[in-house]
Parts: structure tokens; C-alpha cells; sequence
């Protein structure tokens, strides 16, 4: 992707773990000086470091599949800095950050589905099957753009927490686990709201209602 990125006549940051690849990458483009070769892990590096202070960036990767939910995090947390991002993922994990709660599959629908749903606007740009690669994985693989979106929320972190410890109660009712791990959140619920709420799983709840819920807005408008 290096060479159709620079074509564009932008700066480009490139992170590479694999101290070879790192190299010919150096190598091979050494005259352009608009490329910066970052050797490192994507997960460990000071990602402050290489975004530009001033400029939205823009992200595009072929995410390593085992790290992909990590490095979604990351986007999550510096997403005010990014401007779009376009990766290529597992077309499992695709389908979690597409899912909006409604329809089928909902053992697709959990963390990732709620956090993509209220930080960006995910939209899928094609899918990309196994034989498309040599040697070919047992995988098929989804590219995904995620456009970022202001969270209506200055306690993030403890939004995301509310939400995991909710699909780590998925089998259970969700007043179940209100009652128990926020009581206080419950009580202050309407009783309208406690009533849609009392039949109903955590999966049951769109991502814009788990925000609603967290907030002590009506869940219904």
C-alpha cells in the first residue's frame, strides 16, 4: 500500500513490526522524504508521536486479525485526531463493529458493537474473500471505513465499563444486572423505562440506548 499512498502526495507514517519489512521499506523508498518508517509495535508505540498535532489524520491498515479488537481501542481513544480510518479485518469482527443491534445474529452484537456504534459511522466498503490471497487463510476478511463521531459524554471510560460488565451478563435479564451493579441508576429510571427494561437482555439494547440508559435519559423518545 506504501507506494498508491505516497502517489497521493501526502506525508506518510508507516508502522511495520517486522524488522525486514521496516528495512526494505527504507530502502526502497530511502529518496522520498515524505515517508517516515516507524519500526515498532502498534500497541506499544506513543501513537502522540506520530499523529500530526495539527492536521486530522488518516488511517489505513491491514490490522493483524489476533490484535485487531486492541488496535480498535486505539482509534476509540484518539479518534478526535483522525479524520477517517479504512482497515481490513476479519469479516467476523467486521460484522461485530457493523451490527446496530436490530435483526439477527446477535451473538455478533456485544462490546464492540455498542462502543463503534456511539464513537463512529461504520460502513462497510466491500468484503474480501479468502481466495483473493496466497497462501490463503481460513478466513474471509471485510474492509471497513470508520468515520469519527463526537460521543455525547465526558465519562467514556466508565460508559465503555458499563457496557462490558452488561454483555458480561448477557444470559441474564438486564434488570438483574442494574439492580445489582448500579442500583442507584436503576431507582432513577422511570418506571416506564423499568418496565421495557424488565423482560429484555443486554443485546436487546441498541448502541444509542445503551448511551441513553448509562445517562439517565429516556429510553424511549
Amino acid at each position: 500500500m506504501t507506494r498508491p499512498l505516497l502517489s497521493q502526495g501526502n506525508l506518510l507514517t508507516v508502522v511495520e513490526l517486522d524488522w525486514d519489512l521496516a528495512a526494505a521499506l527504507r530502502t526502497g523508498f530511502k529518496d522520498n522524504n515524505r515517508l517516515q518508517v516507524i519500526e515498532g509495535d502498534i500497541l506499544k508505540i506513543d501513537w502522540s508521536q506520530i499523529l500530526h498535532p495539527e492536521k486530522r489524520n488518516i488511517v489505513v491498515a491491514n490490522l493483524p486479525y489476533n490484535i485487531s479488537t486492541p488496535v480498535f481501542f486505539k482509534f476509540v481513544s484518539y479518534r478526535r485526531q483522525l479524520d477517517s480510518i479504512v482497515i481490513m479485518v476479519q469479516k467476523e469482527l467486521a460484522e461485530r463493529l457493523l451490527h446496530s443491534g436490530a435483526g439477527k445474529k446477535l451473538k455478533d452484537y456485544g462490546i464492540l458493537s455498542v462502543v463503534a456504534g456511539n464513537t463512529f459511522i461504520v460502513s462497510r466498503v466491500c468484503d474480501v474473500p479468502a481466495a483473493c490471497f496466497t497462501p490463503r487463510p481460513k478466513v474471509d476478511s471485510t474492509v471497513v471505513r470508520l468515520t469519527p463521531k463526537e460521543l455525547d459524554i465526558k465519562e467514556e471510560e466508565l460508559f465503555f465499563m458499563f457496557v462490558r460488565q452488561a454483555f458480561n451478563n448477557r444470559r441474564k435479564l438486564f434488570v438483574s444486572f442494574l439492580k445489582r451493579e448500579y442500583p442507584s441508576l436503576f431507582q432513577s429510571l422511570s418506571m416506564q423505562d423499568q418496565s421495557y427494561l424488565s423482560g429484555i437482555r443486554p443485546e436487546n439494547l441498541s448502541p444509542g440506548q445503551f448511551l441513553k440508559l448509562f445517562l439517565g435519559r429516556p429510553l424511549k423518545d
